[in-house]
């Protein structure tokens, strides 16, 4: 990828990721390119003052007791911003998720995210905390929750490292982006995922369609060629290879 903002950065971070807090910063200055680190870093030393002791629980009651909890406005690409968030007390899971790392880092607490399907969740000091309620999760709530999944509690509470935090909200991103018909922006996002992921072919497998609807097939199939390229097997190289020749097989379209 060429021509992306920060796209340096990205790149570094890929290379020797940082923490959480700053992959999440990194992809809320896309969003949000006037971000202040800066500012973000002493708003979460600020919170951090007023937790009573160095606990789980004394963590999510004094950010609950600031105000903090899920966005009313829940698709808005500004809940993936964390300076936002701070801003405002209200975003999504994932977001607010770094809320709690980055005051539980100040504080000395153990803490990392957890890639709960469909809803983020934050493990401080093996409590498992639900940042959009910002409150502890119960037993049997949980219990509910991974059931409903049709998981295991190992396959379901899976630890986050920073490049899963960035991956997740950049989809997260993407997808508002394509709900919106914006697919140029949903290029954008999942090319600063390309940067970062580990394993570039679900990421260029996703891109396929997004060419198509945004007018390049060239790109399409350029991409599809290289997701070809990586499959994991000869079913999964064939099927895509087909799609290949129904793109090729398609009229040209005029401009």
């Amino acid at each position: 990828m060429q021509g992306l903002p920060l796209e340096e950065e990205f790149r570094d971070f890929a290379r020797a990721p940082g923490s959480a807090l700053a992959g999440g910063l990194l992809v809320g200055r896309v969003i949000e390119p006037a971000t202040d680190p800066v500012w973000v870093h002493a708003e979460l030393a600020r919170l951090a003052h007023s937790v009573a002791e160095p606990s789980a629980q004394a963590l999510v009651d004094a950010l609950a007791a600031a105000g903090f909890s899920g966005a009313d406005t829940y698709y808005a690409q500004s809940n993936s911003s964390i300076a936002h968030v701070l801003r405002t007390q209200r975003g999504i899971p994932i977001t607010l998720a770094l809320v709690v790392l980055g005051v539980a880092e100040q504080l000395g607490l153990s803490a990392s995210g957890i890639n709960f399907p469909r809803h983020f969740l934050v493990a401080v000091e093996r409590v498992l905390i639900d940042p959009f309620r910002m409150r502890p999760v119960a037993p049997a709530e949980l219990d509910q929750a991974i059931a409903a999944q049709g998981l295991s509690a190992q396959d379901a509470l899976v630890p986050a490292g920073p490049i899963d935090i960035m991956l997740r909200m950049l989809n997260n991103l993407r997808l508002l982006a394509e709900e919106q018909d914006d697919y140029a922006r949903a290029l954008d996002f999942s090319g600063y995922q390309l940067l970062i992921s580990p394993d570039a072919f679900p990421v260029l497998v996703s891109r396929i369609d997004l060419w198509l609807h945004a007018g390049v097939p060239d790109m399409a199939r350029h991409e599809l060629e290289q997701a070809i390229a990586l499959a994991p097997d000869r079913a999964v190289a064939r099927q895509l290879e087909q799609r290949l020749g129904e793109i090729d097989a398609a009229p040209p379209q005029l401009h």
